[in-house]
């Protein structure tokens, strides 16, 4: 039984390391070690990090449609790996209350179709173990140039990440923005291929015929 427990615990680590700026990579040559019990964060835990993310996401703040769609009804998938832009991923969910955090570590998700842009530059949302949400910068090594005063930022100050309560508000207020909305045939983001066609519930290949398919 401990055999097949250290098995499993394997196979979660290959598909979740994370190097500390918040981006998987799957690399084969190395030795990837697996979490065991005492290095997790434990299902209930991970259970009270949701229920704290819903709190947080219906918190009494002004935000917009377009928050409420990302937090709601976007398609999200997660990075699994990354190389010359060339992406593996998998389906992540609908709307970013409804992902789960991995208690093994961090996962990043992106939209399904488009990006999203943060005064010209794309940014990535880390969950991390705990429920705590980032807005992080897409390309690893770079940094996130805050375009207005949120939180306890300023102006022009460069960060690593932003929390969820300081990129939700920069949505609300017009400086973070999905590239698909408003695209696709229903006029919503919805309905496109993207990074995986068939994660988006609303896809039809009628409109957007994969380049396999005959």
């Amino acid at each position: 039984m401990l055999g097949k427990l250290m098995k499993k615990l394997i196979a979660v680590a290959l598909l979740v390391p994370v190097l500390a700026w918040g981006y998987p990579v799957l690399n084969a040559t190395e030795t990837v070690h697996a979490a065991g019990p005492e290095d997790a964060v434990t299902e209930n835990e991970v259970a009270q990090a949701g229920s704290a993310l819903l709190w947080a996401v219906s918190a009494d703040v002004p935000y917009n449609q377009d928050v409420r769609f990302l937090l709601n009804q976007m398609t999200m998938v997660q990075i699994l790996a990354e190389e010359y832009a060339r992406i593996e991923s998998i389906c992540a969910g609908n709307g970013l209350a409804n992902i789960q955090p991995n208690p093994y570590g961090p996962i990043v998700v992106i939209p399904n179709a488009g990006d999203l842009s943060l005064a010209g530059s794309n940014v990535s949302i880390r969950v991390n173990p705990d429920g705590e949400i980032w807005f992080i910068p897409r390309t690893q090594g770079q940094i996130i140039r805050v375009p207005m005063a949120v939180g306890d930022k300023v102006e022009g100050q460069e960060v690593l990440h932003l929390s969820l309560a300081e990129g939700l508000k920069l949505m609300t207020e017009g400086q973070l923005i999905w590239t698909a909305k408003d695209q696709g045939p229903f006029g919503n983001g919805h309905g496109l291929p993207g990074h995986i066609a068939a994660c988006d519930p609303q896809y039809d290949p009628i409109y957007f015929p994969l380049e396999d398919e005959d």
